[in-house]
């Protein structure tokens, strides 16, 4: 497929120092990380893959939507520093960078120091066209590290997974999303099994509150706000649903975002 068009939209930057020692972050993103440790290091496991270590000033890539287990370690002091940059990169108008390209888990050493300066940029500058020139340069970076995934795109599951993206705040029905698809309930159901790998209700609440979690993060809302917000009538559901998914309440996962230091 020729890249036509790359878009990047709702770029977060953030920071975190003090004592993190053994401190384990449970996560899925609806965004892809780009994190690196200043002062320290992480071990990292997406999904079911074996684990990997970020060495001091290396950095970890984690696509969208994948499991993220972290483990944060201090370096020499008894602290922990690290920087980061949350972002959504569309390729085509339609396809999200990790669908079309395999991203490596941690970035190369030569380009520790490049990508230093763009997350500084992208995390500090006051200016929005620096900070989304900068973007488009990490993510040309990221393009050059990157495979083409040889597996086939199915054109059903890329606009089913577009349209909850888009829609996710409001009521989706399984008659909407077959429509959206062409094609009927059943053979909606068994799109989802294949390509999703999990039930329409159960996507459909994953992506839900991966916005959720974002918004804990970068957000002064209250949690049932958010919980109206990304599309759940009832907040007491949506903290069961988020603790059940997070293995931690709204609350508490706010709480250990706002002990970063975000500056």
């Amino acid at each position: 497929m020729e890249i036509r068009s790359i878009e990047i939209k709702n770029i977060m930057g953030g920071y975190l120092k003090g004592n993190y020692e053994n401190i384990c972050h449970i996560k899925s993103l609806p965004c892809l990380s780009v994190v690196q440790p200043i002062h320290g290091f992480y071990e990292i496991r997406f999904n079911e893959k074996p684990p990997c270590v970020t060495e001091e000033g290396g950095a970890f890539i984690a696509p969208a939507g994948v499991s993220q287990n972290i483990l944060h370690h201090n370096g020499a002091g008894a602290y922990m520093e690290a920087h980061w940059v949350f972002m959504n990169i569309t390729i085509n108008d339609m396809f999200p960078l990790e669908d079309y390209f395999e991203v490596p888990a941690l970035v190369p050493a030569n380009y520790r120091d490049q990508l230093f300066g763009q997350i500084e940029t992208i995390r500090k500058h006051s200016d929005i066209c620096k900070k989304y020139a900068v973007a488009y340069q990490m993510t040309s970076m990221l393009i050059s590290l990157s495979a083409i995934k040889r597996t086939a795109f199915d054109n059903a599951a890329i606009l089913l997974k577009k349209y909850v993206n888009d829609h996710y705040s409001e009521k989706i029905t399984k008659v909407d999303l077959a429509n959206v698809a062409a094609c009927s309930v059943p053979s909606l159901y068994r799109i989802f099994q294949r390509h999703m790998h999990m039930s329409v209700n159960n996507y459909i609440n994953k992506i839900r509150l991966e916005k959720a979690s974002v918004l804990l993060e970068g957000s002064s809302c209250t949690i049932t706000e958010i919980s109206n917000m990304v599309g759940f009538d009832d907040p007491i559901y949506f903290s069961r649903l988020f603790k059940k998914y997070y293995g931690m309440s709204p609350k508490t996962y706010r709480g250990m975002s706002q002990q970063a230091d975000r500056k």
